[in-house]
């Protein structure tokens, strides 16, 4: 193995958790840096996210210019008119670019067709509650955006980490680059994994495909999936916590029906969307006490309807992991649908569902890495000069839309810190480092907590639960009291 020099960090992931956190520390100043990835080419993947006030309120604190590029890729990518808006007490770089037409709500209903809670999906209704907005783009857009924020140098494709070796001096990643492509089972984004042969070294000498890195610090933002996650936990009291563990639901989605009777049409329309483009149902007849439900209180089915008249699905339910493994997807078609029909929904759903088509069909168990754990060990996000960042230290279902946006907390935080680490000369400083990954923790912890409790528990939420969550959320200021 090749040795190169030593950085002061090394960013193990280049998904936009780890892309915002070498932002943060590149605009500090920090530059003796770098971003590996185990990806060959960096190439259209993943699917839609939503960054909300908290995720946008982190990239700006992070980096005012990558902000405003994000904003303008996302208004961009979905080919809507910008305009100016700009608040009374702004000045012209405080200026925020939003999309018109405005206002727009996401219902969730209950199987009378009744509104039970809204959540709006504009840019300024968030922006004007919560000091800042809502926008959607793809993973790979934001990915693509961050990445253009750094010199290119900084960020090498094609290094999949495969140990982690550390001392009193610093940390030693011994990578391999290769064409192997693994599927991430763990993560519900599904990656596009074609054209696999666009970097063939197969000529290339042996000695040339693995290279070792040294680093005074390494920051695993390798996913929900992480490699440096399970090296730092093996044989130690976390070591059944080092892989993700099964959040007890699953995803059964279609993304287009086309050919939909006009009877199962009508009756949707007439009862549930009600001219309504996307909305999201579930029985709020079930509770958690009923017993003989198992948890069915918190299945929900999202549906939409596309401009080309077209139908999709997204059913998420409690079902256990032995039941989904291994079918082929009409068995878990027939699963979607006795789900539906023991938590009493109409036989219209159903119908629906029986139009899937196997070959498009949307299947994958949700897993998770709970924040809240027995262990005695603490903290439990690092280990020495190595610490945990988005996924790799939280991951977890995506029924709030905070998996990305709690990533990009973690970016703004454990940048801020180990900027401070360096200025105070202090990457030699083993209990520096220690108290700055344990307030990271002290800080981090606690609200992740109450995030995956959310996450897991908000089915049958009342619009004030709803509105006390997202307070709690996204009202945060993190110009002057984000450390506090």
């Amino acid at each position: 193995m090749s040795q190169e020099r030593e950085y002061d960090v090394v960013i193990v992931g280049a998904g936009p958790v780890g892309l915002a956190t070498a932002i943060a520390l590149y605009k500090r100043g920090i530059d003796n840096i770098l971003v590996i990835d185990q990806t060959r080419k960096f190439r259209r993947v993943g699917q839609v996210i939503d960054l909300l006030p908290n995720g946008l309120k982190s990239i700006k604190y992070i980096s005012p210019d990558a902000y405003q590029q994000v904003k303008e890729t996302a208004f961009q990518s979905l080919n809507s008119p910008l305009r100016n808006n700009a608040p009374s007490n702004s000045n012209e770089s405080e200026v925020k670019e939003t999309k018109v037409p405005s206002k727009k709500q996401w219902h969730h209903k209950n199987l009378q067709g009744e509104i039970t809670s809204s959540v709006d999906l504009d840019f300024d209704s968030w922006f004007n509650r919560y000091g800042e907005g809502r926008i959607s783009m793809s993973w790979y857009d934001l990915q693509t955006t961050l990445r253009n924020v750094l010199p290119a140098e900084i960020i090498q494709a094609n290094h999949r980490c495969i140990n982690v070796e550390q001392n009193l001096a610093g940390v030693y990643l011994d990578c391999i680059s290769d064409t192997t492509i693994t599927n991430n089972s763990f993560a519900h984004r599904k990656m596009d994994i074609s054209n696999s042969n666009d970097l063939d070294i197969s000529e290339k000498r042996q000695e040339d495909c693995y290279k070792r890195f040294r680093a005074k610090l390494v920051i695993a933002a390798d996913g929900i999936n992480s490699t440096v996650r399970q090296i730092i936990y093996a044989e130690t009291d976390l070591q059944e916590f080092a892989k993700p563990k099964y959040s007890g639901f699953v995803a059964i989605g279609c993304s287009q029906i086309e050919a939909i009777p006009n009877a199962i049409r009508e009756e949707l329309e007439s009862k549930y969307f009600q001219g309504d483009r996307v909305i999201t149902l579930s029985n709020d007849a079930i509770t958690s006490t009923d017993f003989d439900f198992h948890g069915l209180d918190q299945l929900r089915i999202i549906l939409f309807c596309k401009p080309d008249q077209s139908m999709g699905y997204l059913l998420h339910t409690p079902l256990g992991l032995e039941a989904f493994q291994n079918k082929q997807p009409s068995e878990i078609i027939s699963l979607g649908i006795e789900c539906l029909k023991n938590a009493g929904f109409p036989p219209v759903f159903a119908d629906l569902l029986n139009l899937s088509n196997p070959e498009k069909l949307i299947h994958r168990p949700y897993y998770i890495h709970p924040a809240n754990t027995p262990s005695a060990r603490q903290p439990f996000w690092s280990c020495g000069r190595v610490v945990l960042v988005g996924d790799a230290a939280h991951g977890m279902p995506p029924f709030m839309a905070q998996g990305a946006n709690q990533g990009l907390e973690d970016a703004a935080l454990i940048s801020s810190l180990i900027t401070q680490l360096i200025q105070d000369h202090c990457l030699d400083d083993e209990q520096a480092i220690a108290k700055a990954f344990h307030k990271y923790e002290e800080v981090r912890v606690p609200l992740m907590i109450k995030i995956q409790e959310a996450t897991m528990k908000n089915n049958h939420w009342s619009q004030q639960q709803w509105e006390q969550y997202s307070e709690m959320v996204y009202s945060r200021d993190y110009s002057s009291n984000y450390l506090q």
